[in-house]
């Protein structure tokens, strides 16, 4: 199982990259909505977005986003919250194909 301190960290991670793919202008409104939902269901608290990810794009923000929750063990995905922020993302991803 992951440890407190890993499973925080790749929540905070993953709602960072989720915010930060919110912003961007090339996301339709319906994967904006789905990013924002996905940041909020991990319940972090809201950073200001480093400026190091203004370098990637918006389909490599989610999907780093998505790899951060895909390191968690599947018993971290009990945890409603971690489960809804990656469907969430999925839907993302999908809606900017």
């Amino acid at each position: 199982m992951t440890t407190p301190a890993e499973l925080s960290s790749a929540r905070q991670l993953a709602a960072d990259l989720f915010a930060a793919a919110a912003r961007r202008d090339d996301l339709p409104t319906a994967g904006t909505l789905h990013c924002l939902a996905a940041e909020l269901a991990l319940a972090t608290v809201r950073r200001p977005t480093s400026p190091r990810l203004d370098t990637l794009a918006t389909d490599d923000l989610i999907t780093r986003a998505l790899h951060a929750l895909a390191g968690l063990t599947p018993d971290d995905f009990a945890d409603p919250a971690v489960l809804d922020a990656a469907r969430y993302g999925r839907r993302a991803l999908r809606g900017h194909h």
